[in-house]
């Protein structure tokens, strides 16, 4: 049976005061390394065309980046500032003022419902 210190590699093994002492944090800084490792192979390359999707790009070079593919991933799912939601945001800040502050819920609902009928109907015009 092979011992703890006979399955790491030499550079998880450090010397203090002569006796072997493993590295607890190689196999972080080994991770650490095979991101930036991916990233400066990704600023090497060169620009592509423009119009290309990057979701589209981002699956077909997952194997080659495989943690910068999952990152991409997880910014890719923020969304953007939708001007619709914007605009609801900024109707009820004008809604509900200080003067209407106990309003119900049912009734400033109902209000939003009608502002925003009425701004359809004025822009279908």
């Amino acid at each position: 049976m092979a011992s703890s210190v006979d399955s790491i590699g030499p550079s998880d093994v450090v010397h203090v005061d002569g006796s072997p002492q493993k590295k607890f944090k190689s196999k972080y800084h080994r991770k650490v390394d095979a991101v930036r490792d991916e990233l400066n192979e990704f600023w090497k390359l060169s620009p592509e065309d423009s119009t290309c999707d990057p979701i589209t790009w981002w699956v077909g070079h997952k194997v080659t980046y495989p943690h910068l593919y999952r990152l991409a991933l997880d910014i890719f799912c923020i969304p953007g500032s939708a001007v619709a939601v914007e605009r609801v945001f900024s109707g009820g800040r004008d809604t509900i003022s200080l003067r209407r502050a106990s309003l119900s819920a049912e009734t400033i609902r109902l209000l939003m419902i009608a502002k925003h009928r009425l701004y359809l109907a004025r822009n279908r015009k």
